[in-house]
């Protein structure tokens, strides 16, 4: 009876905790839906704002307005939008204050031009308890530049005070915490109260069903029983706390019953008998549900896509274990070791298997049945002559024995070593090319910290890898080093694109100074966000001093001609003069050999010593360089089928006047393999390593060019934006690898139903973009959308699960233009949200 009367204590405990957290969970959903509206209304709001360069709230907040289809007008949330500077220059539905810019969220807003809603809390003054929620948004200016914020302010009462959801007691506790900031609001029974000090202390395993917890201090003088909902990216907990007696009531009575009837059964033998019949009848009954749940394990264990065994140990004379009886095994376990099920049952497993013998497990099942300990691990096996399969199990002791539990992990482990194959390689080809190589980490919480310094970055700068690694630039290098781009790094963040630096002096720490010519490329996660920025380098201290060089020969040509020819001839560039009537008047021998074809033109014009079509390209460089301006260009040709790359120099060369020009001085160099390197670096990273696709940096280097070409043709063009509906169940569902084998399968149908001239890109997690050039009419790309929702309708089959997903698009039309590539593709979003809006597997057109 005591037993029995605990038992049902704590089952009443656990059901008042139930209650808690439910009541708690539709708090903190409550909490969610409203800061998420909060945060639609100010996207609302931005996109009428940048629509119109002003929108008053008043009109935003009328009944029936925008504000209306997102939050309730009755509501009265206060609102303001504050200028450039952080001054108010509007406000709604009570007093604001008339400066943002010590607030945190204005300079994190007016430092990214990304669209995202920041939800912060503050206090309502410097020392009081009481606090508020904001909820901020960016306003920019039709050229992309920082204009401002809206804001929402949100009292916490508006989700304490009167949300009629919660069916409580009137003696219950509600309270909202904000545990980043310390604070905490609340109603007890009809009060309402504010703290910075109060917070509530998880009981038992954290990620339990029911999350008890206590307050750290007495809120009153009732005892209640607590539990809490997280609201997750907004650092909110909602707790409900029910009084102790009105949870534990049911139980109460209860309890008395059984008191009661123990007592009327202690004085009454036939009352003695009839508890013992009712007891035997509720044993019956458990051992009934006893065996229907070891029936249920049954069907479980051989429904598992796991395998599963049961072994038995077998003892020698001295009582030691020398094999092991399979007292059952399922279906997969069976076809794994290459039997049926049948003969396995009753076989000594190590005896029967010689081959399982020779992986050591005999050993760790020994182990685990003698000091009853779990042990799992990955192993490789070969059975029966076929190919080597890779096991993951996990061995758990047992009555004189042990449960196995195997799964094939064959196919994850190839795509691992696969991976690691090439990981070893590109680390390998990294730590050998001549040009330097470092990567920055892009993410907040590491931003600037390098993770990757090849040998040439070693080699060139004087610094080891123990010396870097894991580093900020500042922390690296000292002040003003030529690699420490901090300004770049920052600008990185607000716009991803490849950037090409100037040279820049990098002082050794051994006094010494290199030069280095410096490109920059972001690279972006599976999600589409910025991960890491990489860094190409090329020491060009060799050429600069051959520039040097070239210039003191050429200085020394009026001392000495023969000296100049000497060294001129030493150098390995291709080196000539041509004076101001575009003359040749000298020569190195590298310059007849490799570009004249060994046929000397001293005092022929550039003209008729390199041809007509040539001579028309390197016509604007010599107008440049007679004009006093240092040229630097590139040129290609074909040399047997392959194509070199060099790099051609025209410094000007003043009269005896010294304002003159009386010629200018070329040095040409073969830049191939450096030029073939850095194409193959940033070719590397546009590839989405997941699908193949042009990742987001490719994407924009692709529409960048793409509207560029629209613009100077007068052509049209259109960007089509698109996800996958429903994707995250997919990946709950059945896990990640399913979800990238979707991505992977999404991607091939994509790119079968598109032209062959469009470009498929992957922004990241399931976010596609299409980029379509040359268009005949608007409708050629709302027909390829149509196509595209059609085929994504069939089920795609991924190994043994068939997946059914469907596509939202939106279309946005692009024909020359001030609009940047980032509004066009914040146009073809919002058709996308439309598209959402009306039911998914569908696509909406821009007008």
């Amino acid at each position: 009876m005591i037993y029995q009367v605990d038992l049902e204590r704590q089952v009443a405990h656990s059901k008042a905790v139930g209650q808690s957290q439910s009541q708690a969970r539709m708090l903190s959903d409550y909490v969610g839906n409203i800061l998420r509206q909060a945060g639609h209304a100010t996207h609302v709001f931005k996109l009428r704002f940048e629509q119109a360069g002003a929108y008053p709230l008043a009109q935003f907040a009328a009944p029936g307005g925008l504000l209306d289809s997102v939050l309730p007008v009755r509501l009265g949330i206060p609102m303001a939008v504050y200028d450039a500077s952080g001054k108010l220059v509007d406000s709604l539905n009570g007093p604001m204050p008339t400066s943002a810019a010590a607030s945190p969220y204005f300079p994190v807003l007016a430092g990214s031009a990304r669209d995202v809603d920041l939800v912060t809390a503050a206090r309502t003054s410097a020392h009081a308890s009481a606090w508020q929620i904001q909820v901020a948004r960016r306003l920019s200016s039709a050229d992309g530049s920082f204009a401002g914020v809206v804001v929402m302010v949100i009292e916490p009462s508006l989700f304490i005070d009167d949300y009629d959801r919660l069916d409580i007691d009137e003696r219950s506790a509600v309270v909202l915490l904000n545990r980043t900031a310390g604070l905490s609001a609340g109603r007890l029974g009809e009060s309402l109260f504010t703290s910075d000090t109060l917070d509530f202390t998880p009981l038992g395993t954290r990620g339990r069903r029911l999350a008890e917890v206590v307050p750290d201090e007495s809120l009153d003088e009732v005892p209640r029983i607590y539990a809490a909902s997280e609201l997750g990216r907004d650092a909110l907990v909602a707790v409900v706390g029910i009084p102790r007696d009105v949870a534990l009531a049911s139980f109460e009575r209860q309890r008395l019953a059984y008191f009661a009837i123990a007592a009327f059964a202690g004085a009454l033998i036939l009352g003695v008998t009839v508890t013992l019949m009712r007891q035997s009848t509720r044993l019956r009954a458990s051992m009934r549900a006893a065996k229907e749940a070891q029936a249920m394990l049954r069907g479980a264990v051989h429904g598992s896509l796991d395998a599963f065994m049961l072994l038995k140990a077998v003892r020698g004379e001295e009582g030691q274990v020398v094999d092991f009886v399979i007292a059952d095994i399922n279906e997969i376990g069976a076809a794994i070791l290459k039997h049926p099920r049948g003969r396995l049952l009753g076989q000594k497993a190590f005896a029967f298997l010689p081959r399982l013998a020779t992986t050591g497990l005999f050993g760790h099942y020994v182990d685990v049945l003698e000091t009853g300990h779990t042990h799992s691990e990955e192993f490789e096996i070969r059975l029966e002559g076929e190919s080597p399969t890779w096991i993951h199990h996990q061995v758990v002791p047992i009555e004189d024995g042990v449960a196995v539990t195997w799964r094939d992990i064959t196919v994850r482990k190839h795509e691992e070593l696969e991976i690691r194959g090439s990981r070893n390689f590109l680390q390998s080809l990294i730590n050998n090319l001549p040009l330097l190589i470092y990567v920055k980490s892009a993410r907040p919480e590491s931003f600037g910290q390098i993770r990757i310094w090849n040998q040439a970055a070693e080699a060139v700068t004087g610094y080891r890898p123990d010396q870097v690694i894991g580093k900020r630039d500042a922390e690296a290098f000292p002040p003003g080093f030529g690699l420490s781009t901090p300004a770049e790094d920052l600008a990185m963040l607000d716009t991803p694109m490849i950037v090409d630096l100037p040279e820049r002096p990098v002082n050794r720490p051994d006094g010494t100074v290199r030069y280095l010519h410096t490109m920059s490329v972001p690279l972006f996660d599976t999600d589409g966000q910025l991960e890491y920025i990489l860094c190409i380098a090329e020491d060009v201290t060799r050429r600069r001093e051959q520039d040097q060089n070239l210039r003191e020969a050429l200085a020394a040509h009026r001392a000495s001609e023969a000296r100049l020819r000497t060294i001129a001839d030493a150098l390995p560039a291709m080196i000539a003069y041509v004076d101001a009537k575009q003359v040749y008047r000298f020569q190195n021998a590298a310059f007849v050999r490799d570009f004249l074809g060994g046929k000397s033109v001293l005092g022929a014009s550039v003209r008729a010593s390199v041809g007509e079509r040539h001579y028309k390209a390197l016509e604007p460089y010599m107008r440049r360089a007679l004009a006093g301006e240092t040229v630097v260009f590139e040129e290609s040709e074909d040399s047997h089928g392959r194509e070199l790359t060099y790099e051609v120099t025209y410094i000007p060369q003043t009269g005896d006047d010294g304002r003159t020009i009386a010629g200018f001085h070329v040095m040409r160099q073969d830049i191939t393999s450096h030029k073939r390197e850095k194409r193959q670096l940033i070719m590397l990273s546009q590839i989405d390593a997941l699908t193949g696709l042009t990742n987001r940096a490719g994407f924009f280097q692709k529409l960048n060019a793409a509207m560029k070409n629209s613009t100077d043709k007068g052509s049209l063009m259109a960007v089509m934006y698109m996800d996958i509906d429903h994707f995250k169940p997919v990946n709950d569902t059945y896990g990640h690898n399913t979800g990238d084998a979707l991505l992977k399968a999404f991607s091939g149908r994509l790119t079968h139903t598109v032209r062959a001239s469009d470009t498929v890109a992957r922004l990241g997690g399931d976010e596609f973009t299409i980029v379509m050039e040359n268009l005949a009419r608007n409708e050629d790309a709302s027909a390829i959308a149509a196509k595209i929702v059609a085929a994504m309708q069939k089920p795609f089959k991924l190994g043994e699960v068939n997946v059914s997903v469907s596509t939202s698009i939106g279309l946005a039309f692009f024909a020359g233009g001030p609009i940047e590539a980032e509004e066009l593709l914040r146009q073809a979003d919002m058709l996308l949200y439309q598209a959402k809006q009306a039911g998914r597997n569908t696509y909406r057109v821009a007008n």
